[in-house]
């Protein structure tokens, strides 16, 4: 009262005797307000009169600050803002005082002022930015708004008398201006100025300290964030402290919208069904390093945010709580810690007696760190013991002494309840849940990647993490995103006990990444348990399979949900007309994927069966006719009219054997020079359309050798010139790839001329010994093309290979002058002692080809794929190996034997 007595005696004299003792009691627990009333005594009377009002609320106090907008003078304005909130400060300080409300009605009221402020700072800011940069829109053109989230005591609506308030800056998407400036330039610019009206220092202070630091990556972070930027960031980096800390989420100012959306956002990342034990221990070690910070070098004071069984142990105690069991329980998600302790208490998590001691204590230390604050406006909660008569006072107390004794008290029993916080309800991680969850353990969970056997562990880890950092699993639902992470320990068992797990792995992320299979997977480990083990199969069995379904998801409903495969022509004319494409070619590679992965897997799902003849023929009659089908299709669709061309296949094609990734070998024929001359591009667009590539791969490779001169001969000759070629030119092996020439499409007259000259040149002359010598010699060479090593064997060109018996059954079939195209069927029917081995080397190749996802026929020794191959066959690698060696043995002594005898 010294100063108002000496510099405002004529104001002093004019006051009434209980608004003297009004102001004595506010400068005797305020010099700030005592400052400021010398500056504005008018608020006195303000104060007085509004002891026994009620509270403005936030609405209310919104409207009020609205009038500070008609100011145009930034300074002026920033300087209103502060007088704004002093105002209201000393009004409910004024109330806290004369106990008017309970303290945390008065801190949700000083909460509200703090929202007023903001909102008119915000509104001021978005008409300068506005004015600037234009409108921000997003990429589709569509209004982008902005708020400001409330966190920590604000957020909470218990902000403290004399504090800093914790924001976040947020707005709906990127894109740009009306005036083509970025939507980052335009918030970046439009939250710097927000900052610059509140904590601008003026004549009257400063009206806010903000505090910026738990926004994604704190001090270093932008100062404002877009809602996918967020999402991306919480569910992909984001820490535990950061859930801890996002439980006082609120909507301070700006777009309520916005702030829904955001809420919406880190909701499911806050509130998890159960809560680690690990991501405790972890809170719990956070407070034991704000303990540690806390402890002062000076023994005379006590820090009452930070100390030891201080408001921070109140606010960890609710909020451990809240973390495990808010999840489950939607009333428990409360931001304030006054209402939470209340809550607790209502379901029975807190006893009575706990939760009245932490009411009590943590309303007496907010009581408390606000008489400290308010001495003299300072941001502190250092509690100096040598005052604690002063505070005594001021807390109607009878002396520092029952002060000390009732803080220590209050201490002691917070300390000894967060201490015997029970914690059965949190639930024990596996190693890759704990990095998943926590963000943290990186090398625990390295260490394990390697202990079960991944040779790489930073890449096996980066693939998990493509799973749950990814977009895909962002946008996944709260159930669905709980199922995954549920399922991480069966899928480290799975990989613990797989051999081959990188193979197993990459196929399993592709499908579910890649392939946007993620929301199928994670729906299937709710409610079909057969579809999970069916994708976890075919990731370990097919990288083919894995590869088709990566590209095109769809096939998984074919796969699994179809019983009957697709055959014949007739088949795949139904299954074409249903699928929904405008492009042709996408249809036919729509069409060829969907027949090659249910024919696939009929083959996987009987590999284990006794009928190892029936299922392998029935895929290469399936692939086989999916071809002939697809060759059809397209000849159709590039001739609109009858014309003279013939289309013979040879090679596998020919007898009716393709393969997983064989190709088409492919001979084209015209009628006469003049009907090429007119359609010659016809053969060209049909090799175009079947190697083109589309979003789906492309349809066939083609080998066009099989024609006259191979590669440098023509591409479609006339009948007359494979007349004159077949008698002058062809070499004996021509004789004995034409063994396998069948007709696929074109004229039908032609063909019967085609087909009458085939048979001249296939049985007009005899098989003597030059010719078996021939053949015998261009099968060496193949072989020497294969340059097999030592620890690696080429299935079908190789020492023994698939290729001997083939050019044996070529070799009868010219003998016996028989148009039996299919090595299989002269195998059985003229060399049966061999067939079961052929056989076996067919299914190697197979089996090969549908793990590696190519049309290759070779594998090593020390290959990683010859597990997954020896477990196909119920073998182990050493005992396959030796198998495919004993057979190719047999085989060569069988080949050498028969061509000496020359058949």
């Amino acid at each position: 009262m010294e100063k108002f007595e000496l510099l405002k005696k004529d104001f002093i004299e004019s006051l009434s005797k209980e608004k003297k003792q009004f102001l004595k009691d506010l400068t005797f627990y305020s010099k700030c307000l005592r400052d400021f009333l010398l500056r504005h005594e008018e608020y006195l009377d303000y104060f007085y009169e509004n002891l026994d009002l009620d509270l403005l609320g936030r609405e209310k106090l919104i409207k009020e600050a609205t009038k500070l907008l008609d100011i145009s003078s930034e300074n002026e304005f920033i300087t209103n803002l502060t007088i704004f909130k002093m105002k209201h400060f000393g009004r409910i300080v004024s109330k806290d005082i004369y106990n008017k409300h309970t303290l945390p009605e008065l801190m949700k009221e000083y909460s509200y002022v703090a929202d007023a402020t903001l909102e008119i700072a915000f509104q001021r800011s978005w008409q300068i930015a506005e004015k600037k940069y234009g409108k921000p829109l997003d990429n589709e053109k569509n209004p982008v708004y902005a708020s400001v989230i409330a966190l920590g005591k604000l957020g909470g609506l218990e902000l403290n008398y004399y504090s800093d308030i914790d924001l976040m800056y947020i707005y709906d998407n990127e894109g740009k201006t009306e005036k083509g400036f970025t939507n980052k330039e335009f918030f970046s610019f439009l939250f710097s100025k927000l900052n610059q009206f509140l904590t601008k220092r003026n004549i009257e202070g400063q009206t806010w300290i903000i505090d910026l630091d738990l926004r994604p990556n704190g001090k270093s972070g932008f100062i404002a964030y877009s809602l996918p930027a967020l999402e991306t960031y919480y569910w992909t980096v984001g820490r535990v402290w950061e859930r801890h800390m996002l439980i006082k989420a609120r909507h301070s100012a700006g777009n309520k919208n916005t702030t829904e959306e955001f809420l919406k956002i880190v909701k499911p990342f806050v509130y998890k069904s159960f809560t680690s034990k690990d991501e405790i221990k972890e809170i719990i070690e956070m407070k034991k390093l704000i303990e540690k910070d806390a402890l002062s070098v000076n023994k005379d004071e006590f820090d009452l945010k930070k100390g030891d069984g201080g408001i921070r142990e109140v606010e960890f105690t609710a909020q451990i709580l809240q973390l495990i069991y808010a999840g489950k329980d939607k009333y428990l998600q409360e931001r304030s810690t006054y209402k939470t302790i209340q809550k607790l208490k209502e379901r029975g998590i807190l006893t009575e007696e706990d939760a009245d001691i932490l009411t009590s204590a943590y309303l007496f230390y907010r009581k408390l760190e606000h008489i400290i604050q308010i001495e003299n406006c300072q941001q502190t909660q250092k509690f100096k013991y040598k005052n604690a008569d002063i505070y005594a006072k001021k807390l109607n107390l009878k002396d520092g002494n029952e002060l000390l004794e009732k803080l220590n008290d209050y201490r002691e029993k917070v300390k000894k309840i967060f201490n015997s916080l029970q914690l059965e309800d949190t639930k024990e991680l596996s190693p890759l849940q704990k990095y998943i969850f926590t963000k943290h353990n990186e090398d625990e969970a390295l260490n394990y990647l390697a202990s079960i056997g991944f040779k790489d562990p930073k890449w096996a880890l980066s693939r998990i993490k493509e799973i749950f950092f990814s977009k895909d699993f962002i946008l996944l639902s709260e159930d669905f995103k709980e199922a995954l992470f549920n399922f991480l320990p069966e899928l480290e068992k799975q990989l613990k006990e797989y051999e081959y797990k990188t193979d197993f792995l990459k196929n399993l992320t592709n499908m579910l990444i890649e392939g946007k299979m993620l929301p199928i997977f994670a729906s299937a480990i709710l409610q079909n348990k057969k579809l999970v083990e069916f994708i976890l199969n075919i990731a370990k069995v097919s990288d083919y399979i894995s590869n088709l379904m990566a590209k095109d998801p769809e096939l998984l409903d074919f796969a699994f949900g179809v019983e009957d495969i697709l055959k014949t022509k007739q088949d795949f004319e139904k299954e074409l007309e249903l699928i929904k494409s405008d492009n042709f070619l996408e249809k036919l590679n729509k069409l060829k994927n969907i027949v090659q992965v249910l024919a696939s897997l009929r083959y996987i799902s009987q590999i284990h069966l006794d009928n190892a003849e029936e299922r392998l023929l029935e895929l290469n009659q399936i692939l086989t006719n999916l071809a002939d089908f697809i060759i059809e299709k397209i000849y159709k669709h590039e001739t609109k009219e009858n014309i003279p061309i013939v289309i013979y296949g040879l090679g596998k094609l020919g007898s009716k054997e393709m393969n997983i990734g064989s190709d088409l070998d492919l001979i084209f024929s015209f009628s006469d020079i003049n009907a090429k001359q007119k359609y010659e591009k016809i053969p060209v667009n049909i090799i175009k359309s079947l190697t083109k590539y589309t979003r789906m791969g492309i349809l066939y490779q083609i080998d066009l050798r099989l024609r006259p001169y191979g590669k440098s001969g023509e591409l479609s000759p006339t009948i007359n010139y494979y007349e004159k070629y077949f008698k002058n030119e062809a070499r004996s092996w021509e004789r004995l790839a034409w063994t396998k020439a069948r007709f696929i499409t074109g004229d039908i007259s032609l063909k019967e001329k085609m087909e009458k000259l085939i048979e001249d040149f296939l049985f007009s002359k005899t098989v003597d010994n030059n010719f078996i010598y021939d053949i015998y010699e261009m099968r060496m060479r193949l072989e020497g093309i294969s340059n097999e090593k030592s620890d690696e064997i080429d299935i079908k060109l190789g020492y023994g290979g698939i290729v001997d018996l083939e050019f044996l059954a070529q070799l009868k079939a010219l003998k016996e002058k028989i148009r039996i195209r299919s090595t299989f069927k002269i195998i059985k029917d003229y060399y049966p002692e061999m067939i079961d081995k052929y056989i076996f080397l067919r299914e190697v190749e197979t089996r090969l080809r549908m793990i590696k996802a190519t049309g290759i026929s070779r594998i090593g020794k020390n290959s990683p794929y010859i597990y997954r191959l020896a477990k196909s066959f119920n073998l182990d690698e050493e005992k396959l190996w030796k198998k495919i060696l004993e057979t190719r043995k047999d085989i060569r002594r069988f080949f050498l034997k028969n061509v000496k005898e020359k058949v």
